[in-house]
């Protein structure tokens, strides 16, 4: 390199530090500008009745009736990667609970011998999961915003039912159902949309409608069973 070349090359060289410090001073100003979003929600999961293929009853497969609610609480963050005049997005990630023990309704046939037969069983239903996926916020107003986010998660479950003695309605075939357990790993979707009401800067309350699906094994238990449903909560969201 001549002498000659030296002070436009310096030149570049300080026009490219002054670009990439007004770009990174630009992304801070964005950060700061729209940092993440938490919320934490607490509601009631719907689950829907399913069928399961207990191998202690014999025959057809056995109806589930869940309890009518499960109740269950969790947290959501919202990290914005784009804004627009009215909408933003990027990623969501978060996790929920849920637990509940009850009796549940369970109806098949026991023996192989063709009789239906209707039982109540003391159990426990515990559900966790974790979520990562996308999602979009827009705003209606000065102090409203609808939102809306999808993606995969992954459920760990565990059904505990205690001990039992069924009869089949013939009274011919008994069978003895021991305090038992089945945990269960598996991959499915959530999805979840709601309106929140910003009633001080930074902070607001909400209502959301959010959907679960997985399918679970619980093969010492019940089976396989489908653990879908939507459930409601309340909502109350903090900018960090």
């Amino acid at each position: 390199m001549s002498q000659n070349d030296m002070p436009y090359f310096r030149l570049t060289i300080n026009l490219m530090v002054l670009a990439l410090a007004g770009q990174a001073q630009a992304e801070t100003a964005n950060q700061e500008e729209f940092p993440p979003l938490v919320q934490a929600f607490f509601g009631s999961l719907m689950l829907e009745d399913q069928s399961g293929d207990w191998k202690d009853i014999n025959g057809e497969d056995v109806d589930v009736s869940f309890p009518s609610s499960l109740p269950s609480g969790g947290i959501e963050a919202e990290y914005t990667y784009h804004v627009g005049d009215l909408f933003k997005w990027g990623f969501n990630s978060g996790g929920s609970i849920g637990w509940k023990n009850s009796d549940t309704r369970i109806s098949g046939t026991i023996g192989g011998d063709g009789a239906n037969i209707r039982f109540e069983l003391d159990n426990s239903l515990f559900l966790g999961e974790l979520h990562l996926g996308g999602f979009v916020r827009g705003y209606i107003g000065p102090n409203v915003s609808l939102y809306a986010a999808a993606g995969p998660m992954i459920m760990y479950g565990q059904h505990r039912v205690e001990k039992e003695e069924l009869m089949s309605a013939s009274g011919k075939n008994e069978i003895a159902i021991e305090d038992d357990k089945a945990s269960s790993f598996a991959l499915g979707l959530y999805g979840r949309t709601g309106i929140d009401y910003q009633y001080n800067s930074g902070q607001h309350v909400g209502l959301s409608v959010r959907y679960m699906a997985a399918e679970m094994d619980f093969d010492d238990t019940v089976g396989n069973l489908d653990i879908r449903g939507p459930q409601f909560v309340l909502t109350y969201t903090q900018m960090l």
